[in-house]
């Protein structure tokens, strides 16, 4: 058997310093598309309209306007994604403010309801293409 020699556990530091930046650079880099339905759903036993007027900004994002029936999709980069939702009135102003927070794993498609996101229920859905 060989002994370990400084040298070889450098190398072995090294090898694993790399491994794990490299693990870390794939979760930071890895892209989600997500899709943002502005439409009918049930959610919790309850049938929820779309809401006419929306902006929507996702991880600080240009944000995105909203009527009724939209659905849009974006890219998101890295394992968490802020989503602030506003709605407005017919003269454009904020109703009401809200935000939330994504967590990705490896999946690569995620969807949210807004009608959802704004009433408080559970906002994720499974995405076009799911099985």
């Amino acid at each position: 058997m060989t002994k370990l020699t400084r040298r070889n556990a450098v190398r072995l530091a090294l090898l694993a310093a790399l491994v794990a930046l490299g693990a870390l650079l794939f979760l930071l880099g890895k892209e989600h598309q997500l899709f943002i339905d502005n439409q009918n759903v049930t959610v919790s036993g309850r049938d929820l309209a779309p809401i006419e007027s929306l902006r929507v900004s996702v991880a600080g994002g240009e944000p995105m306007e909203f009527m009724a029936d939209d659905r849009d999709v974006t890219v998101v980069r890295g394992p968490r994604a802020s989503i602030r939702v506003e709605v407005l009135d017919q003269d454009g102003k904020v109703l009401k403010t809200v935000d939330a927070s994504l967590s990705f794993s490896f999946e690569d498609r995620a969807m949210i309801s807004l009608p959802a996101l704004v009433e408080g229920l559970p906002y994720r859905l499974e995405p076009p293409g799911a099985q």
